[in-house]
């Protein structure tokens, strides 16, 4: 967009070829839009109006990046990983493996500390690689996302397109072609997301897998494989890839890494969910937040609707904001976040652990019956009254939630909604991460 004093800055880069990646990885931070007074906000002419209110909405759309714990954790890995790669050309560098379920950020992370790695680099070395025959650019990432059908020479010919290298030729080709940039370009880093599209059970999936270690001897590069689930795929387990001794070798020379989804069990958990709220709440620019609008008085409802995943949480946020800019609310509340469709929904989810043994038909009744009570006061919809009807799974439950045995009926309270701040919980297994936990106070925004 052009002109104008709030003109909001459109970043639609592609990673997956290199100019896009120096695009993004030398991009400055962007601009907050100031925070305008509501009567400075009537007084702007109809399209400054306008520019301002998409201004703050793209601002609002990419809050970040955040360090969170979690990715704390996976940075603190990923550096040691990276800096003692140090082996000769003649030995294999350990590769690192990004593993999560979905909504967590993984992808994001994977991005943040490519761009920290590459300016590292670039600022280390130069942006220039002297070599035999003439100077060559340096570019120490590059990023590849794989797709549902990808083959030996289709990865090649990702390769050499984000180098910008011709596409043409087979399989053989494209690796030797890319090979031949890699090892004059110097990068020290790429990055493979969505490799849980590999199916080892097929031919194809197969010859991929064996073809990254191939890339591994030959580059001397550290490979960040990023996907959902990939121990289970048998991308990582032995047994679960039978006797092919090549993936047996690759999973002992992989670097597994996770990331947890937030929890408020414990006293840690909680204090560390309303450390990212407090965050988040700062860079908000909406003209009648007030401090504590969303640590203070949402931190259960955002909770609830998330279940302690990152990206359930900015979509939330962000489009709330749109919402709030939009209806002239200015500000973040339960019942601005709660639309009709989401009212069935949290009382539908409540109702089913409930009763488990009804059909989801007679659920949908209950829950359509139930949906108008909920969203007329927002009173029933806020702390953890919202979080007790929500309940969004056992295993996530908070532990004010866990006497939740249906839907308040009208003017009614749950009984769980007696204290005010989440109860604390002894921690039970698979909750949270040793590296989470030893954050847990802290928040590096």
């Amino acid at each position: 967009m052009t002109g104008g004093r709030f003109a909001a800055e459109e970043r639609d880069w592609n990673p997956s070829v290199k100019s896009g990646w120096f695009a993004m990885a030398e991009a400055l931070p962007r601009t907050r839009p100031p925070l305008l007074a509501a009567e400075e906000i009537a007084a702007l002419p109809a399209m400054e109006r306008r520019r301002y209110d998409q201004a703050r909405a793209a601002w609002h759309a990419n809050l970040g990046p955040i360090r969170t714990p979690q990715v704390d954790a996976v940075f603190e890995a990923l550096e040691e990983i990276c800096g003692s790669n140090l082996q000769d050309g003649d030995k294999v560098r350990p590769a690192a493996v990004l593993d999560a379920l979905p909504g967590l950020g993984k992808t994001t992370a994977a991005l943040a500390f490519g761009r920290w790695f590459h300016r590292e680099q670039i600022e280390m070395h130069g942006p220039q690689v002297k070599t035999g025959d003439g100077t060559w650019q340096r570019i120490p990432v590059a990023y590849l996302g794989l797709t549902s059908h990808t083959t030996m020479r289709s990865l090649n010919a990702m390769l050499c397109r984000f180098y910008g290298l011709p596409e043409r030729g087979n399989a053989d080709l494209l690796a030797h072609r890319a090979a031949e940039c890699v090892m004059n370009c110097k990068p020290r880093l790429i990055v493979v997301d969505d490799v849980h599209f590999l199916d080892v059970t097929r031919r194809d999936g197969r010859e991929v897998a064996n073809h990254f270690k191939w890339l591994a001897n030959v580059f001397p590069v550290t490979f960040l494989f990023v996907g959902v689930g990939l121990r289970a795929r048998g991308l990582l387990d032995e047994g679960l890839a039978g006797t092919d001794a090549a993936f047996s070798q690759t999973a002992r020379r992989w670097n597994v890494l996770t990331m947890d989804p937030f929890e408020i069990r414990t006293q840690a958990g909680q204090r560390t969910w309303r450390q990212l709220l407090l965050g988040i709440e700062r860079d908000l620019v909406l003209t009648s937040a007030w401090r504590g609008m969303i640590a203070g008085d949402l931190p259960e409802y955002l909770f609830a609707r998330s279940t302690g995943h990152f990206a359930s949480l900015m979509s939330m946020i962000g489009r709330g904001c749109y919402r709030a800019i939009k209806t002239g609310a200015e500000s973040l509340t339960a019942g601005l976040l709660l639309n009709e469709g989401t009212a069935l929904f949290i009382i539908a989810n409540a109702l089913r652990l409930a009763h488990p043994s009804h059909r989801d038909k007679e659920l949908a009744g209950q829950a359509a019956t139930a949906g108008s009570t909920l969203a007329t006061a927002e009173a029933e919809t806020s702390g953890c009254c919202s979080l007790a009807a929500s309940a969004p799974a056992e295993a996530e439950s908070p532990a004010c939630c866990a006497a939740a045995t249906g839907v308040p009926a009208a003017g009614e309270t749950p009984s769980c909604c007696a204290p005010a701040t989440p109860t604390a919980e002894a921690p039970s297994s698979g909750q949270v991460s040793t590296a989470q936990a030893a954050r847990g106070g802290r928040n590096d925004l």
